[in-house]
């Protein structure tokens, strides 16, 4: 009965994509017990077409298209879900081209949904010539259960929307390296970009929407994780409560976020609803790639009680399409940037964490990074909107003093000798007797890499 759904994958001709960087991913020939490939990340971040990507570049090394069998489980023709799915899929696949089962790549977009599937890509792997590729939009449905599942046979690769280097090649701009050293025509040209990028956000098929439909595109995605991804799936809260609160959340990226404040605020709304469910619900929210918490790093180590974090959204252009107009400033989304950077940069080593840092006579440095583990710091970053902190002794405010100040101390504490404050547009090293902080525009940071 799959079988002219499967004929029409195989005729699907590669659509044009923008390549997606930050992945080592070489797939190995097709035999058994392969390793199993899943890419996780937020919907519509681009998994999908990585996957053409994927294709793409096998298809450069000779490989046909017959070989490869994409499949994508949100297509609604093949719901509600038997049991038996997949097993008549892939039966289907290899009927329609025998030598398949010779040795094939599988490619399996959003899989989590589907009954049995850790089970039949299990079996698959050991008892088939195969290579497996698959996606989906909940990190507790994949990179928790494949270790479990596969046992240790599975890499998982998280995906997010587009980084700035991305967006740059995503509109032309290049960015090549030159040892870092820029004209100020090039120089105007990422500020501009960057601008945009803290307003756009990365998520690829946003990008040359007018204002009006990204906004509403953006208000969309926000909507169908929680639905799809939160409520289908732990059914933790109503919808009516899950959106709310998810917005919420949403518009207090980089601030602090308190679920006891939420749960006043629905009950005097006439709102019935438990703090366990609305502290369920956050665990949700970021599983789902929604949203992040941060804790302070000198907490992390400890069995920390439940209170208010910082939360991070996934995407500055996410956060502003659901705020109200002029509610989310541009701190918000620069920090909010900042935060998926590392995240994109470190998130892959689960021995690093990404927190605040706070200690005695240091109210809050924005970012440690760290191995809390082995109570190990490595970076120190304060990120700050304003285009001029002029010198250590004359700065503009007793704000942007404090964040330095507060650098210099966690410096101290930490016995790190760097710190860096990345700003919109200066540029300078300050020494310190700590050491050295360097300042550095959002533009170049982002495009520096580690």
């Amino acid at each position: 009965m799959y079988e002219s759904l499967v004929a029409e994958y195989l005729e699907f001709t590669l659509p044009p994509y923008s390549p997606r960087e930050g992945f080592d991913l070489s797939l190995p020939e097709p035999g058994r017990h392969n390793i199993i490939h899943s890419i996780i990340g937020v919907r519509r971040c681009g998994k999908t077409f990585f996957m053409y990507q994927l294709m793409d570049e096998l298809k450069r090394k000779g490989v046909s298209q017959e070989r490869m069998f994409h499949f994508s489980f949100d297509d609604e023709r093949i719901m509600p879900f038997s049991d038996q799915v997949l097993s008549d899929l892939l039966d289907a696949y290899y009927k329609l081209v025998p030598q398949a089962r010779e040795g094939c790549y599988l490619f399996f977009d959003e899989i989590q949904d589907v009954p049995y599937w850790t089970n039949f890509v299990r079996r698959i792997s050991e008892q088939h010539n195969v290579t497996i590729v698959l996606t989906g939009s909940s990190s507790k449905m994949l990179s928790s259960d494949i270790p479990t599942n596969f046992r240790g046979r599975s890499l998982s690769w998280e995906m997010w929307p587009l980084s700035f280097r991305e967006f740059c090649q995503f509109k032309g701009i290049g960015t090549k390296k030159r040892d870092g050293v820029y004209t100020a025509e090039e120089r105007g040209t990422f500020e501009v970009a960057f601008d945009r990028y803290l307003e756009v956000g990365g998520f690829p098929a946003v990008q040359e929407q007018p204002v009006l439909e990204r906004v509403r595109l953006l208000q969309g995605y926000a909507s169908e994780i929680v639905t799809k991804d939160v409520l289908e799936r732990f059914g933790t809260a109503s919808f009516r409560v899950a959106d709310r609160f998810a917005r919420t959340a949403l518009r207090s990226t980089g601030l602090k976020f308190s679920v006891n404040k939420q749960v006043k605020d629905l009950r005097s709304a006439g709102i019935a609803v438990s703090d366990e469910r609305l502290y369920a619900l956050l665990d949700d929210l970021e599983d789902a790639h929604l949203l992040f918490k941060v804790s302070d790093y000198t907490l992390s180590i400890k069995d920390n009680p439940k209170s208010s974090y910082k939360v991070y959204s996934v995407d500055p252009g996410l956060s502003l399409a659901v705020a109200p107009a002029s509610h989310l400033d541009e701190g918000q989304r620069l920090e909010t940037a900042v935060f998926i950077e590392l995240k994109r940069r470190f998130g892959q080593n689960r021995m690093n964490a990404i927190a605040s840092y706070s200690a005695a006579g240091c109210p809050e440095v924005d970012f440690v990074v760290g191995d809390v583990a082995l109570c190990e710091q490595h970076q120190l970053i304060q990120v700050s909107v304003d285009a001029d902190l002029g010198s250590l002794d004359s700065l503009p405010s007793k704000r942007y003093k404090r964040e330095i100040e507060n650098l210099r101390t966690a410096m101290q504490l930490t016995k790190l000798s760097q710190g860096t404050v990345i700003t919109k547009t200066e540029e300078r090293e300050i020494e310190v007797p700590e050491g050295r902080i360097s300042v550095v525009p959002a533009w170049k940071w982002f495009l520096q890499g580690r």
